[in-house]
């Protein structure tokens, strides 16, 4: 039986007016974490002051703990604060690691307006600008203008401080100091199931190229491969933006072979694949109505993978493709028939008794934010026999995973006024009374 929705984020359990962006998982110990972007100032996104903030739950999804914070920005308005948005979650369960990446950027900076670069220079250091000066941040803290260190350092809160005193912020832009002005790729780990976490650290310049202006993970969930060549990589889905106007976006996908310590970016979902007049259509020059962007993946029978991809085509069905190496390639996109309204999509694996479905829900609208709908297939999301619609009216991101004992967690947004991230669950036994098909 499908439970009642609880706002397990919202204002009168946590310190923010609006919550967005689900993730949710199951730690190899049974834990549930969920994941949300805290949204300070409106429910917008950056520019805007954004946290991340998790809740856990120990025994299937029926009791929750409070808001914890697990990523804190700077800024006390709306345009200069910072943001971590868009969370995506992946656990490790060879080494029992939970791992959260997300997407920062300084104050002022969204998807619109982030600027081409890695934001480091050659050495690894960390371009900061005032005006049209630029000075580089090294892993010791101290501001170097050029090669010569300078007598500014920089606090794990963003100050720069000198002889002892503040004198600006680089998340903020206070005193004219900013970081170089783009979206930056950061991850943090638990090793206690989300009980403490490490302190984030940047790894675009691993997996982001000179070309690329945003970059941004899932959101929602990303995976362990369990067979296959490939076994134990772990596997997050991105998307990132070759030009900002017009925009342009383009779904892919980043990788670990150690656990988490290093990342490598692979191809794009969909790259070369029509022309727009004399022009190739792939990662770096896209038609309007070819954009893809954030992305789900599961695994499929011998390790290869699949993405269910939002995207703008004109037919407004989801997109799906193929790897058969690990996501370092994507083969075969097309459309399924599934409707969206250019919309984030959520899909994991099951188990059902014996066998391994597969679950997807999305806003099964052609139009509107709407329409809370979850399909089961058993051929991995050719098809889709079984489809439950768990929320009438607004509907927008969602994610899930299957608890200990099979129950279904479902965190969505089920309002365009993103005040809450709600939760609830179902079976899978719930989905297959609703046989599409009859």
């Amino acid at each position: 039986m499908v439970s009642k929705p609880f706002a397990l984020f919202s204002k009168q359990r946590g310190d923010a007016g609006n919550y967005r962006i689900p993730s949710v998982i199951r730690t190899g110990s049974g834990v549930i974490v969920a994941c949300a972007d805290s949204r300070y100032f409106s429910a917008s996104d950056n520019p805007n002051r954004i946290d991340k903030v998790i809740c856990r739950s120990f025994d299937d999804g029926k009791t929750w703990s409070g808001i914890t914070t697990v990523v804190k920005e700077e800024g006390e308005s709306m345009r200069l604060s910072s943001a971590a948005i868009d969370p995506c979650l992946v656990y490790d369960d060879e080494t029992g690691k939970l791992f959260m990446l997300y997407s920062h950027t300084p104050a002022g900076i969204g998807i619109l307006n982030s600027r081409r670069g890695t934001g480091f220079d050659d050495k690894g250091r960390l371009i900061v600008e005032n005006g049209k000066k630029r000075y580089f941040l090294g892993d010791d803290k101290i501001l170097y203008d050029g090669i010569a260190a300078t007598d500014m350092t920089v606090a794990k809160n963003g100050d720069v401080v000198k002889e002892g005193k503040k004198i600006g912020n680089i998340k903020t832009s206070e005193g004219g100091f900013s970081e170089y002005r783009t979206s930056y790729m950061y991850i943090c780990e638990s090793a206690d199931d989300g009980a403490t976490w490490s302190e984030p650290v940047c790894i675009s310049s691993q997996i982001k190229e000179d070309y690329m202006c945003f970059i941004g993970c899932g959101p929602g969930v990303g995976i362990r491969i369990k067979t296959g060549a490939h076994k134990g990589r772990l596997v997050v889905p991105i998307y990132f933006t070759p030009r900002v106007w017009p925009l342009m976006e383009c779904t892919a996908c980043i990788y670990s072979d150690d656990h988490g310590k290093t990342w490598k970016r692979g191809g794009a979902a969909g790259e070369n694949r029509k022309r727009l007049g004399l022009f190739k259509v792939g990662h770096k020059f896209i038609a309007d109505g070819e954009r893809t962007s954030e992305s789900q993946i599961i695994e499929l029978p011998g390790g290869a993978l699949r993405v269910f991809v939002r995207n703008h085509a004109s037919c407004r069905k989801v997109a799906i493709a193929d790897s058969t190496d690990g996501g370092e390639s994507w083969h075969d996109y097309r459309h399924i028939d599934v409707p969206q309204c250019i919309c984030q999509i959520s899909a994991i694996n099951v188990k059902d008794g014996d066998k391994e479905a597969t679950l997807l829900l999305n806003a099964a609208d052609k139009k509107k934010r709407m329409n809370g709908v979850i399909r089961l297939s058993y051929d991995y999301g050719e098809t889709f026999p079984y489809a439950l619609q768990i929320k009438d009216g607004e509907f927008v991101y969602s994610s899930m995973c299957q608890a200990n004992d099979g129950t279904i967690c479902v965190l969505y947004e089920g309002s365009t006024q993103h005040e809450t991230v709600d939760f609830l669950t179902l079976t899978v036994d719930d989905i297959k009374k609703n046989n599409i098909n009859k």
